[in-house]
């Protein structure tokens, strides 16, 4: 299915030839220019949310570093660990805007390699791939969902499987932009189902990874998950292409 995708992603390049949606040189959607600037969360990271630790100070007591927050009980709950391929800053920022709200679907090639690439530097188990889901509102006035195609491509690469009828929004929510964790925490509390009946036997024991656009917080990836704990899944890994620096309040989910 990958293979079918490129071919059909280079045929639509030899039609329309693309320009880099963040610098406009032609030749790709995401040049390899900017590509190469989309950097990671500095090391050392908070061994549970993915945080840099590199400007703030880390709670060791005997423990993977963790941060602050974490440490104080305040950072996600149901997800065993958050991961982040790159900072919500520059080129990164320009291809979600583009893959979002421009129709952009081809960023989201780019954007699942590097997300791919990021959940093989990690080295964690990975039996199932599943996308945040949106609300059907919302989906349809989009028209697609952008974790949703950013899941396939990661999931293509890596030969992993990627499910997208297993989770469900069940309950519309307000944007997370600008909300405290707190409130972005009860803004999306409760807002994922599992799909139907009796689908959550296919995630027990299972490595169960996440995938959405843009996180800050977490609290999004977090309250999906909690929708799949009861499935009893051996662990659930929260994978997001990009999150702010902490001095960025960005889009936030």
């Amino acid at each position: 299915m990958a293979a079918l995708g490129d071919f059909g992603h280079a045929i639509l390049d030899v039609l329309f030839p693309p320009r880099c949606v963040s610098c406009r040189a032609s030749g790709a959607v995401l040049c390899a220019d900017c590509l190469s600037t989309m950097r990671p969360p500095a090391s050392p990271l908070c061994a549970h949310c993915g945080r840099s630790l590199a400007v703030m100070a880390a709670v060791v007591s005997g423990q993977p570093p963790r941060c602050p927050t974490c440490a104080a009980g305040r950072g996600p709950h149901a997800l065993t660990s958050l991961r982040i391929a790159t900072i919500y800053a520059g080129p990164a920022r320009k291809a979600i805007h583009a893959l979002k709200y421009e129709g952009q679907r081809r960023v989201a090639v780019s954007l699942g390699d590097l997300l791919a690439e990021t959940l093989r530097a990690t080295d964690e188990r990975a039996d199932l791939i599943l996308p945040v889901p949106l609300h059907p509102t919302r989906q349809r006035a989009r028209g697609f969902n952008q974790s949703a195609l950013l899941a396939r491509r990661c999931a293509g690469r890596l030969n992993i499987p990627c499910r997208t009828d297993i989770l469900t929004r069940s309950r519309e929510t307000r944007s997370q932009v600008g909300l405290s964790l707190p409130d972005r925490q009860t803004n999306v509390q409760g807002a994922f189902a599992l799909a139907r009946p009796g689908i959550g036997a296919l995630l027990a024991g299972k490595y169960i990874v996440l995938i959405d656009d843009v996180t800050t917080t977490g609290s999004t990836l977090d309250a999906a998950a909690a929708a799949l704990r009861p499935a009893m899944p051996a662990a659930i890994l929260g994978l997001a292409v990009a999150r702010p620096d902490l001095t960025d309040d960005g889009p936030g989910m």
